[in-house]
């Protein structure tokens, strides 16, 4: 299963390694959860939900002389629809006419805009990276959630471990338990 950015590029790539070692009904959910995802994501995005200027410019408080020049500086594209080629945005390109409107509206010039809308890109394809490459296990208990990214590189004996409430977000290296059977390819987390 490919990871992909919202351009399209190929990020990361994981052949259900880091769910395979995933055991019992809770895993089993968190597993159904992450692989529905997969097939949601794609159905959405093979929907062509498209909008024409007018009613993009309607929905985003952005006026169509405001998104012909951005699609001209090439920080939004359109797309030719039907026969008689009306212009089209899609819902990728809709949300960004509303985060540059509303960067806009806060002070910020349009470069500044543009800079600050693809440095968040490209924290969010690098985040998407960490989960799709390293996240192991997802435990919700009572007043928090314990995520597993495996084991650390240079102690592979420790898992990292993060504990995560409402309002804090704790980081720790946790021992891996293993069994008297068990070789070093399987693993066995203990309980947190």
């Amino acid at each position: 299963m490919s990871g992909l950015g919202r351009d399209g590029r190929k990020i990361g790539h994981h052949n259900h390694g880091p769910y395979a070692s995933v055991f019992g009904a809770s895993e089993r959910i968190f597993k159904r959860g992450c692989y529905v995802m997969g097939p949601f994501n794609a159905r959405l995005r093979s929907l062509d939900i498209s909008l024409g200027i007018g009613e993009t410019s309607r929905v985003t408080g952005a006026t169509p002389t405001q998104i012909r020049y951005w699609e001209k500086k090439q920080l939004i594209h359109s797309r030719r629809h039907d026969a008689n080629g009306n212009k089209r945005y899609s819902l990728a390109n809709i949300t960004l006419i509303v985060m540059i409107k509303t960067m806009l509206d806060e002070g910020y010039t349009l470069a500044k805009a543009s800079e600050e809308i693809e440095r968040s890109h490209q924290k969010a394809d690098m985040l998407h990276v960490l989960i799709s490459t390293r996240l192991q296990d997802i435990k919700r208990e009572a007043t928090q959630t314990v995520f597993n990214f495996g084991p650390l590189e240079n102690d592979p004996d420790y898992d990292v471990m993060a504990q995560v409430t409402d309002k804090t977000a704790k980081l720790y290296k946790q021992p891996v338990r293993k069994t008297a059977t068990e070789d070093h390819t399987d693993r066995v987390v203990s309980p947190f």
